[in-house]
């Protein structure tokens, strides 16, 4: 029991995901024996070792998050904070109505619909993105659930849109994937496939991909920024320390000591979380790097034998190396793009997500990578910008209109969806099922 136990609980990690592919891939391929262990064992590895970054960046951001939370009074207009994770954590923990029970069915049975459409139709994408696998299932779960229909319908719709999204998302980023890494090995499996898209169809539309953001030459007096680690740690620099003299007007430094660095001198604090975001993206690209080495080979073997020209569809990480000039770029442009769309809303008296710099860095840079491969450095600004901007009034609409229900009843009190491959087919949905008077 207790080894069927430990099974159950490893199936469900995607480092152990991925090692099966790898192994299984290996093996199909009649690989020797040691090939096959080190394949798999590397394989492993690189996912842990994103997750070792992605968890370094999160431990800086989320102070960073509270320095401009801190910082920005409300003045008259609702305030929430966007974060994926946190909606979907918080329904489950509440579990109103059977409402996590739905969100694990609709996980399990979306997933199988996925993998039938990838055998059966000529999108061959498998979507191993885990986190996300899990966001999106909420969300649509969580949709359906709060239109009051009865259980097993909440399962059996969320289930088909969620198979048909896994399936769908990374076929309409492939163009770009292309573009971005220069093979069609990989695919793009993230929940921000619709913004970054548009952020591409943009690029395209205003710039050259030929002026790429990645060939931009800089003064021997500015060479050190071509040095990633250097020119993330000052940007990072700047960014908290903003978000830092915010949050001191507000509430003073005795506030920050009390609330956010637990008692460690604020300006010290604040510079340790700026230098420990930028470790943790050398960590992660160290992972991205030996994922892709050891995935892409072993994947063949699964792809040509079960689904075959199956590609992976990866978390959004995997184009960070290919691009990171223009990654740092999304992150200032996306940052700006937030504030100016704060600041519209504020105006028109519609509910305001505070700054994200989990979705600055990770969704801003996505954007002005797929904005790079087809505008250029024009397109690489404009996509991290419009990531910022229409990203925060689609997910201000969303949160406004209750798109996905009542998310303060359902336990995911001041908290909103961000992923816009999750919000935009709600809005869909949600309009035609106003039409229909539900």
């Amino acid at each position: 029991m207790e080894l069927f136990s430990a099974l159950l609980e490893l199936i469900k990690l995607p480092a152990f995901v991925l090692g099966l592919i790898a192994f299984i891939g290996l093996l199909i391929q009649g690989k020797k024996a040691p090939d096959v262990l080190v394949g798999t064992i590397k394989t492993i590895l690189g996912l842990l070792i994103m997750s070792i970054g992605i968890g370094a960046l999160i431990t800086a951001l989320i102070p960073i998050q509270a320095f401009f939370e801190a910082g920005i009074p409300a003045g008259g207009f609702e305030t929430f904070v966007t974060f994926d994770e946190a909606v979907v954590s918080a329904v489950q923990d509440l579990n109103l109505a059977e409402i996590g029970a739905a969100i694990a069915w609709t996980m399990l049975f979306g997933y199988i619909i996925h993998i039938l459409l990838a055998r059966l139709t000529p999108f061959k994408y498998i979507y191993l993105t885990g986190h996300m696998i899990w966001i999106h299932a909420g969300a649509f779960a969580i949709l359906f659930h709060s239109f009051g229909l009865p259980f097993v319908w909440v399962v059996v719709l969320a289930s088909i849109v969620d198979g048909i999204y896994m399936t769908l998302a990374p076929a309409l980023a492939q163009p770009f994937m292309r573009k971005i890494t220069g093979s069609d090995d990989i695919a793009f499996g993230h929940g921000q496939t619709l913004l970054n898209v548009f952020c591409g169809w943009v690029g395209g539309v205003i710039g050259d991909p030929k002026d790429s953001a990645e060939k931009t030459k800089m003064s021997d007096s500015l060479s050190f920024f071509r040095d990633m680690a250097v020119s993330i740690s000052l940007i990072m620099i700047v960014v908290a320390f903003i978000g830092a003299i915010m949050a001191l007007i507000q509430i003073g430094a005795a506030g920050i000591e009390e609330n956010i660095s637990a008692g460690q001198n604020w300006i010290v604090f604040t510079l340790l979380q700026a230098l420990g975001f930028t470790a943790g993206v050398l960590v992660l690209l160290q992972g991205v790097r030996m994922l892709i080495a050891e995935i892409v080979p072993a994947f063949k073997g699964v792809a040509e034998k079960l689904i075959p020209g199956a590609k992976p569809a990866l978390d959004v990480p995997v184009i960070f190396p290919f691009a990171p000039n223009s990654l740092i770029i999304g992150l200032i442009s996306g940052t700006i793009g937030q504030v100016v769309g704060m600041i519209a809303l504020a105006l028109i008296r519609w509910p305001v997500p505070l700054p994200s710099m989990i979705a600055a860095f990770f969704a801003s840079g996505a954007g002005a990578i797929f904005g790079n491969a087809t505008g250029g450095r024009r397109g690489a600004w404009a996509g991290g910008f419009l990531w910022g901007f229409v990203g925060w009034f689609i997910i201000s609409f969303a949160y406004k209109f209750q798109v996905f229900g009542d998310l303060t009843a359902m336990g995911a009190t001041s908290l909103g969806f961000t992923v816009p491959d999750a919000i935009v087919p709600g809005i869909v949905i949600w309009a035609i099922a106003k039409l229909f008077g539900v």
